[in-house]
């Protein structure tokens, strides 16, 4: 029973691991990519920057 237990939550940090790494190298680069493109998200940084 220790054993299965165990397994189980292997398996479950393995696939939480595979899903962040996913989403950190193959969708968060384009959410950023997006946000620089984007002029309105330009438009609100510019004017929400603080000031220099």
């Amino acid at each position: 029973m220790k054993l299965l237990t165990s397994m189980i939550e292997m398996s479950v940090i393995a696939v939480f691991s595979v899903l962040f790494t996913g989403y950190a190298l193959f969708i968060y680069p384009f959410e950023k990519l997006t946000q620089l493109v984007n002029p309105e998200v330009r438009k609100k940084q510019i004017k929400y920057a603080p000031q220099a």
